[in-house]
């Protein structure tokens, strides 16, 4: 696969994942003979899962959606496809005729203990076993290569994302408002925003503990520690699977929310500050946080997103703490 990375055959504007999935599904068409092949994520929404492809490569050449702020060229539940769910929940692969002819083979992607994705590949013929056997050797590799990724790309504390991964991210969504894509290497539902002037903007949120120091000094970093996990833990339990989290460090928190009207995100803020307030934390007891945030528009940069939602929480704190603001550009 490392040669397809070094070829120069991909766009440099692509992220590493990006680039590690477009390796594996063209490793994987030359080697086994695929006439295509797909790379599915597994995603919650509620109490089901979605299968949302994310690269794939066919006789039509190569698509990949860059970063998961886009929108999934494909994305069904999985017990609509009852191969891939069968992968998914036996935890092995699975080979099916396809409905149009030929076969359809289901590989699962597993590490740090859960399922992933899926790969899927279409071929005229069933896979022979030493086929499957150099399939589920590239599979393996890109899962090894895929855990050391997560890890960079994780706080260890909290295991949200973490400061560089926000940049990288929000770079993404600036240069996809503001510039045309390099010709043949538009992701998968990245259209620019001019084009779609009616469309919400995208939103950032600051989130900061209320008087973190006074926690970490009466009760020490240990209970410090244990209140920013369970915090993390709500956050994943209050947004929506597509908005993304982050720890930036300390007591502070991102979220990068998906394009939404200004009184939809301010709800949903709402709604996780009062859960904050509400939850009893072992030995500290209430925890409260207060929360900045801003548009990501056109007209900004990675700088004056985070400094607009920092005014907005600045504002928020010196209202009297537990509360949200939203960023007003004549404040």
């Amino acid at each position: 696969m490392i040669h397809i990375l070094q070829s120069g055959e991909v766009s440099p504007r692509y992220s590493d994942r990006s680039l590690l999935e477009i390796a594996i599904v063209s490793a994987l068409s030359a080697t086994i003979g695929a006439d295509e092949v797909s790379i599915y994520k597994l995603q919650p929404a509620g109490t089901r899962l979605l299968l949302e492809r994310s690269t794939r490569i066919s006789g039509q050449g190569i698509t990949s959606r860059d970063t998961d702020f886009e929108s999934p060229e494909v994305a069904l539940p999985l017990e609509s496809r009852p191969e891939l769910e069968s992968c998914v929940c036996d935890e092995q692969s699975v080979a099916v005729e396809a409905p149009t002819g030929g076969f359809i083979h289901c590989i699962p992607v597993a590490y740090d203990g859960k399922i992933a994705a899926v790969i899927e590949l279409l071929r005229p013929a069933m896979m022979a076993a030493p086929e499957l056997e150099q399939a589920e050797h590239f599979v393996g590799l890109y899962r090894n290569y895929l855990s050391l990724l997560e890890f960079s790309e994780r706080d260890t504390l909290t295991g949200l994302l973490n400061r560089r991964t926000f940049d990288d991210q929000v770079d993404k969504i600036l240069r996809t408002l503001v510039h045309d894509p390099e010709p043949g290497t538009q992701p998968l539902g990245a259209e620019r925003r001019e084009d779609r002037p009616d469309e919400a903007p995208h939103w950032i949120a600051i989130l900061d503990v209320d008087r973190f120091k006074r926690i970490n000094d009466r009760f020490g970093h240990l209970y410090g520690d244990e209140v920013l996990t369970l915090l993390a833990n709500l956050m994943r339990e209050t947004f929506r699977h597509r908005d993304k989290l982050f720890r930036f460090g300390g007591q502070e928190f991102v979220v990068v929310l998906r394009p939404a009207e200004a009184d939809d995100v301010e709800r949903v803020l709402e709604r996780f500050r009062q859960r904050v307030a509400a939850h009893g934390f072992p030995q500290v007891g209430q925890v409260t946080v207060s929360i900045g945030f801003a548009p990501i528009d056109s007209a900004s940069t990675l700088d004056n997103v985070l400094e607009h939602a920092t005014q907005a929480l600045r504002h928020a704190k010196g209202a009297g703490r537990n509360q949200i603001c939203r960023y007003l550009p004549d404040r």
